[in-house]
Parts: C-alpha cells; structure tokens; sequence
C-alpha cells in the first residue's frame, strides 16, 4: 500500500504522505520505538540511545530523515566543529520495500552518524564537568573568602567576583580551570601594592616550576 497519495484540484495534483504510518512501519523494521508526534508532519523513532528524526516534504514527495543524540542538551554540542557534524537524507516512501528503505537509512543516517553522536556526546560531558567545575571552584573560594560576592553562571562556565562589602573595591572573573583575571582592584597603598606584587610573583614562580 502506497504512502503517497496523489489528489487532482482545479487540474492540479496534490501529494501528501501518510508519515505516521510510513514511521509506525519505519519503527518496526528498525526495531525502534515510535515516540509521539511533535507534529503532524513530522514523526520521530528512538532506536537504541539515538533518535531518528522524519519529515514529510510534499513538494518534492520524499521523506527527510536525520538523528539526533536525545541526551545531549541543546548548546551542549559545537556547531563549529566538523567532526560533530552530522549528516542527513531524503527517502522516496514509495521508491522501494519498506525493509529496503529501513536497511538504506540504517548505512545512511544511523550508522553513519554514530561517530559524530559520539563526539556531540563527549563534548556534552566535558561541559557538565566545566560547569561543575566553576561551580565547586566558587564555592571554595566563598568558603576561603566570605566577603567575596561570587556570581556562577553556569551556562557560560564562568564565575563574576566583586569585593562585596569590604572596604576595597575589586571586581574578576573565575573559569571552569579555577583560573582567576582581575578585571580591576580599588585604590591601595603603596606598600599593600607591593605585597600584591609579591604574592603575584610568587604564584608565577610556582607555575613556572611546576
């Protein structure tokens, strides 16, 4: 039985695509989970960790078909890196066997997708721990430095530092490394300036023999 149906208005065909029951069939050959639709011409499969993603596109009669790693949040991937890039294909519904158009998106998008999933997925978990990281990194310092005003955003990996109440003026920012900028530090006495200098230099001296 055909997916596509073929309708004549006003002397002109229109196609549509039956892609719930072109996904239902797409699942059980895959041996995949139907999910519910998000939308009436779209339909989405869960096979194994990944989810493959159909789209009916009537003008051209074909079925657009891409996946996607369910557990890696939006933002978590990089766009920029290749090896992360995923690719994506059109089907005919009608073109062949659903088995035959199974086997052919398994080679196509599934399989030859699972490296940069992969990838999307390390990188999403270096992320979580970046943020963890900052996270931990800030409240150490809080517990080293009461005063201190640390504001954690997460998202960006970052910490902002201000004096807070004190009587100096300083505002930094913290990375997920634990690595601190001073953006700019209040008027201080020559001699509290030498001992910054100092206690700077020392820190450096340390780095460098490490």
């Amino acid at each position: 039985m055909s997916y596509i149906t073929i309708t004549t208005e006003y002397g002109r065909q229109n196609a549509s695509i039956d892609i719930k029951r072109f996904a239902a069939d797409l699942a059980k050959e895959l041996g995949g989970q139907l999910l519910d639709a998000g939308n009436f011409d779209q339909q989405a499969i869960k096979v194994g960790a990944d989810v493959l993603h159909l789209s009916a596109n009537t003008w051209k009669r074909v079925v657009h078909a891409w996946i996607s790693a369910p557990d890696v949040p939006h933002g978590d991937w990089s766009s920029y890196d290749k090896e992360q890039k995923a690719v994506d294909a059109n089907v005919n519904p009608d073109g062949r066997s659903i088995a035959a158009i199974a086997k052919d998106l398994k080679r196509r998008v599934i399989d030859a997708n699972q490296p940069a999933l992969a990838k999307r997925r390390a990188h999403a978990a270096q992320q979580k721990h970046n943020r963890q990281n900052v996270a931990q990194y800030a409240a150490d310092l809080k517990a080293a430095v009461p005063g201190l005003d640390i504001r954690v955003d997460e998202r960006n990996q970052s910490a902002a530092i201000y004096s807070g109440p004190q009587s100096y003026y300083l505002s930094g920012r913290m990375g997920c490394d634990g690595q601190v900028s001073i953006d700019r530090i209040g008027s201080v006495s020559l001699t509290t300036f030498q001992k910054i200098c100092a206690v700077l230099d020392g820190d450096k001296r340390a780095s460098d023999d490490r």
